[in-house]
């Protein structure tokens, strides 16, 4: 490149980076530079007319019935479709099988449930309705003159209605979850509160040999309920101190089974559980109400994980209902001692991990060769051909009605192999008394791990995960904080 050219370029290249630096700025500020601002038109106002046709849209879609829901309310004999409209719309939505209230929505089977609930009623004997919602039970009840009555409510919403139709004396209605006492109590537990006392207070004391103190209904949905029933007669406190009462409960038949079924069952369904409340309750099967009559409707989603019993069972229970009536035993302690409760508690727990634990090796485990006791014990080796089953001639899975209790009901041929799951209910309170009669029981483990257990058992039969006390998270973590607090 020649110095004349080299010369020229030094000039030029000057000027064009500056006529290119300027373009660049001409081009960002026609970007950036700002729109005109539109100015602000004042909308006009709505009208009365329009304003209440909005309102009235808006109540339209928060009360909005479910379209099933309705069309079979509306279509199906004997259903009132004018009986949605006293409901909230959270209770009409489906509900998954973990619901704990249901209300009765039609007058038939009401009528039906009050002729059972009436039938036989003493005059002075307190009924209690769990969860009346609109007052179709409580109706029917009122036309039987039942005059001791009282009414525990969950929704609040509910007791405006209730006290203006039916005129309650004072008291007779309070807003609280009956069926959740299984909740109170475990919140009690934590800030030594008395709640459950609160809830409990003004229902008739009796002494446990005494007639039943009070008649209860009520719909359950869960089993926590019966294991709060079961646990405040093995720690001997709450609804226990009452005395004993009768409740006749609507289940479903996958429930039922989980407190009726027989050692023939399936693990699934005989467990620790339904044999202590074969042991401390009485039921019979009353009869089937259909499951539509009560709002909310449950789902069965989520089915294709169980086996094909419990598959069945729930899909049972898409249809129709159990009534079922449950009492304690009144000859309970002759039997088992009000002492022994928890020991056999905490016996039950012990070996129904697994229902094919086998006997011996499990009690030798606590008491060192006791297996031979329980070998060369004529009671056990025996072979009876006059025997007859109790359960025998009942559905394979389910026990329709209670039989007595006994305490001296010994396995026949009795050997090494045998495994807890093969005992009955009587069986097993006759092999825990054998147990604990024996000289070297109050030196065993056993009784250790009933201390180191202590903790756990006083909530058996009703453990607690994470999602079951979800529904009052604030009141838990509370207690939780004092307690921490407290020990602190």
């Amino acid at each position: 490149m020649t110095s004349n050219s080299l010369h020229m370029l030094q000039r030029i290249f000057p000027r064009w980076r500056s006529a290119q630096t300027s373009l660049c700025r001409t081009i960002v500020n026609d970007a950036v530079a700002t729109k005109p601002k539109t100015p602000r038109v004042r909308k006009p106002k709505a009208t009365a007319a329009a304003s209440a046709a909005a309102a009235n849209s808006t109540t339209a879609a928060d009360t909005a019935i479910p379209k099933h829901v309705l069309e079979y309310f509306q279509t199906t004999p004997g259903m009132d479709a004018s009986v949605l409209k006293q409901f909230p719309p959270s209770i009409l939505r489906k509900s998954s099988l973990s619901t704990e209230r249901f209300y009765l929505a039609n007058r038939t089977t009401a009528a039906r449930i009050a002729d059972v609930l009436t039938q036989d009623l003493p005059a002075d004997r307190l009924l209690v309705e769990v969860n009346p919602g609109p007052g179709l039970l409580t109706e029917q009840l009122l036309q039987r003159n039942v005059q001791n009555l009282r009414l525990y409510e969950t929704d609040a919403s509910f007791e405006a209605r209730l006290n203006a139709t039916f005129n309650l004396p004072k008291d007779a209605l309070r807003i609280g979850d009956f069926n959740g006492l299984w909740r109170l109590s475990y919140l009690d537990g934590f800030d030594n509160g008395q709640r459950v006392c609160g809830m409990l207070s003004g229902i008739p004391h009796r002494k446990w040999q005494e007639e039943v103190s009070f008649r209860l209904f009520s719909v359950i949905g869960t089993v926590k309920y019966l294991r709060y029933l079961m646990n405040s007669i093995t720690q001997q406190s709450e609804l226990f101190s009452l005395g004993r009462y009768e409740m006749f409960l609507v289940m479903s038949p996958l429930l039922f089974s989980h407190i009726a079924s027989t050692k023939d069952a399936g693990y699934k369904l005989y467990r620790g559980g339904t044999i202590v409340f074969q042991l401390y309750f009485e039921h019979e099967f009353l009869g089937k109400v259909p499951s539509k009559h009560f709002l909310p409707w449950c789902t069965t989603g989520g089915t294709k994980k169980l086996r094909t019993l419990h598959k069945k069972l729930i899909e049972d229970g898409a249809e129709e209902w159990y009534l079922v009536r449950i009492v304690p035993r009144r000859n309970l302690f002759d039997h088992l001692l009000p002492d022994n409760l928890s020991l056999f508690a905490s016996f039950v727990t012990q070996h129904y991990v697994s229902r094919r634990n086998r006997i011996i090796p499990s009690l030798e485990h606590w008491i060192p060769h006791c297996g031979a006791r329980l070998i060369l014990n004529s009671n056990y080796t025996r072979k009876s051909s006059s025997k007859k089953d109790p359960t025998s001639g009942v559905l394979p899975s389910q026990l329709l009605k209670s039989v007595p209790l006994s305490s001296n009901d010994y396995v026949d041929n009795f050997n090494i192999f045998t495994e807890f799951g093969e005992l009955t209910p009587a069986q097993v309170l006759t092999l825990f008394n054998e147990f604990i009669n024996w000289s070297e029981f109050h030196q065993s483990p056993f009784m250790q791990a009933v201390e180191s257990q202590k903790h756990k058992q006083q909530r058996f039969a009703r453990s607690l995960d994470d999602d079951e006390s979800a529904d009052e998270p604030g009141e838990v973590q509370r207690a939780k904080s004092k307690k921490s607090t407290d020990t602190l």
